[in-house]
């Protein structure tokens, strides 16, 4: 609710008749020496005073509900996830990388497995570099156009070797270039109170839907006669063509943009545009300054190491629990346990990847990022010791109830990657100084894609589950004791809070 005395005070300005801002109309008679009352002649002006300063904003300071708080500010998510949709196709790849693809007619190498991988690094790379400089709206656009090239490949094409590369590499670069700008947006649009469950869902959620579109695709297609590498152009085109719709009509600029240039006017058309009504108010006013200060405290780019160090190598864990290692532990639990022809495994699997992400995302800004990292690291980090602890005696993969345990436990643990992966979303929308974000959050995607490149490069073999998941088990609990110390918890923190939060390198509490 407006607090009117917020506001400046107003001095009433009345017109001489020759002044008037338009004519009058003439109802009923009336001598020419006449007056009309003089509130027919008073408008409202603002006083000649400095403007009102206002108390820092921490979070969104209206006390509906959280569904009402999401309808109010729903434009903000609506405007930096306009490309979500880009980053679901490149899901779908990471998971016909990690083994749930099938192409007729040739075997996958080593190079289309890990194409997308490298293209997806170059385009965060250019992106990183051009962010700054244009508006966000042309990089959605040229990258539903890439989604679109790419779709088009495979519908045309889908068991010819060169053109799922191409695709691949098409793909892979629209999704490192949009990566850069949507979790910028996401940090400088969102409220502090959603900004979490939207990194969560816009980001994580939409890698782990693709991934279960993929695992359905592989479950429906991988023995008909129809080819799933098609089903995959088309999914491509449909999300190419919405994306290309949202990013035009959706996409609003970020109001820190416009205040680096110094049009303030414009960075408070932007706020009055990310929430509804969109009426300017004096929480505008309050965002506005709040944005000011985040700004012009701003720290420096050696300020921001620590924070780079610790999200590099927490990108860098992510990779690890969705690897075609990890699918070669589920399809061999699954035909020792199932039978060959069961497919129910796989999606329970996808189920269980989707739900994670989606349960994480909508209590990320309940319990707190801080939280939801603590447990996803230590409870992944046990399941995959206990998994890596089975398969490392080779003796257990002929026995069905081991097999059976690992399955379930696999289960367990993508549910639980979920909450893990989407903290690491959180966090990388306000963990950077201003000044180098989109570097950093650049740097941060890579070594991620540098990890499953490296990964899907090995050749695996059913002796390798036990050493993956024992070392995949070592790295979360030791992950999960530095957390305590080098993570702070940032729920509801501003961007100008949470990167002093960050400065540093033990400030975990």
């Amino acid at each position: 609710m407006e607090e009117r005395s917020a506001y400046p005070p107003a001095r009433p300005v009345t017109f001489a008749p020759q002044q008037q801002p338009y004519a009058q109309p003439n109802y009923g008679t009336m001598n020419s020496d006449d007056e009309l009352p003089p509130q027919h002649f008073m408008v409202y002006a603002e006083d000649d005073t400095e403007p009102p300063t206002y108390p820092p904003i921490n979070g969104d300071p209206q006390e509906q509900g959280w569904f009402a708080r999401m309808q109010i500010n729903k434009p903000q998510s609506n405007s930096a996830g306009a490309a979500a949709l880009v980053l679901m196709t490149g899901g779908m790849n990471i998971a016909w990388s990690a083994g749930f693809g099938q192409v007729k007619g040739f075997l996958p190498d080593t190079h289309i497995l890990i194409c997308w991988y490298i293209a997806a690094m170059i385009g965060a790379l250019v992106s990183a570099f051009i962010t700054n400089h244009i508006t966000r709206r042309p990089i959605y656009l040229f990258a539903s156009f890439l989604v679109f090239i790419g779709g088009i490949l495979l519908v045309a094409l889908p068991n010819e070797h060169r053109a799922i590369a191409a695709a691949r590499y098409i793909n892979g670069f629209a999704v490192g270039l949009v990566i850069v700008p949507m979790m910028v947006l996401i940090g400088e649009e969102v409220v502090p109170r959603n900004r979490g469950v939207s990194a969560a869902l816009l980001e994580t959620g939409s890698f782990a839907f693709g991934i279960f579109l993929q695992i359905i695709f592989f479950v429906s297609y991988s023995t008909s006669s129809f080819s799933p590498m098609r089903l995959h152009g088309i999914i491509a085109i449909i999300y190419a063509l919405l994306t290309c719709l949202f990013s035009y009509f959706l996409v609003v600029e970020s109001p820190v943009y416009h205040l680096q240039r110094n049009n303030e006017h414009a960075a408070l058309d932007c706020l009055r545009r990310l929430q509804r009504p969109c009426t300017v108010t004096q929480e505008s006013y309050q965002l506005l300054e709040e944005h000011k200060r985040y700004i012009s405290e701003s720290d420096s780019s050696e300020q921001g190491l620590p924070a780079l160090a610790k999200l590099c190598f927490y990108r860098g864990l992510v990779a690890l629990s969705f690897s075609p290692v990890v699918t070669l532990g589920l399809m061999t639990s699954a035909v020792i346990s199932e039978g060959v022809n069961a497919t129910w495994p796989l999606v329970v699997f996808g189920i269980f990847i989707l739900l994670g992400a989606y349960v994480a995302g909508f209590v990320m800004d309940m319990v707190g990022r801080k939280i939801i990292l603590l447990s996803g690291a230590l409870i992944c980090g046990v399941v995959a010791i206990t998994i890596g602890g089975i398969c490392n005696d080779l003796i257990n993969l002929l026995f069905s109830s081991k097999m059976s345990s690992v399955l379930y436990m696999l289960f367990a643990l993508q549910f639980f990657a979920g909450f893990f992966n989407s903290s690491a979303s959180a966090y990388m929308t306000e963990a950077f100084p201003l000044h180098r974000k989109t570097y950093y959050i650049a740097a941060s995607f890579n070594v991620q894609m540098l990890v499953w490149l490296i990964v899907n490069a090995c050749n695996i073999d059913p002796q390798s589950l036990g050493p993956y998941f024992i070392t995949f088990g070592v790295f979360y609990v030791v992950f999960f004791a530095i957390s305590f110390l080098v993570f702070p918890e940032t729920k509801h923190a501003t961007l100008r809070e949470a990167q002093q939060k960050f400065r540093g390198i033990l400030n975990g509490w």
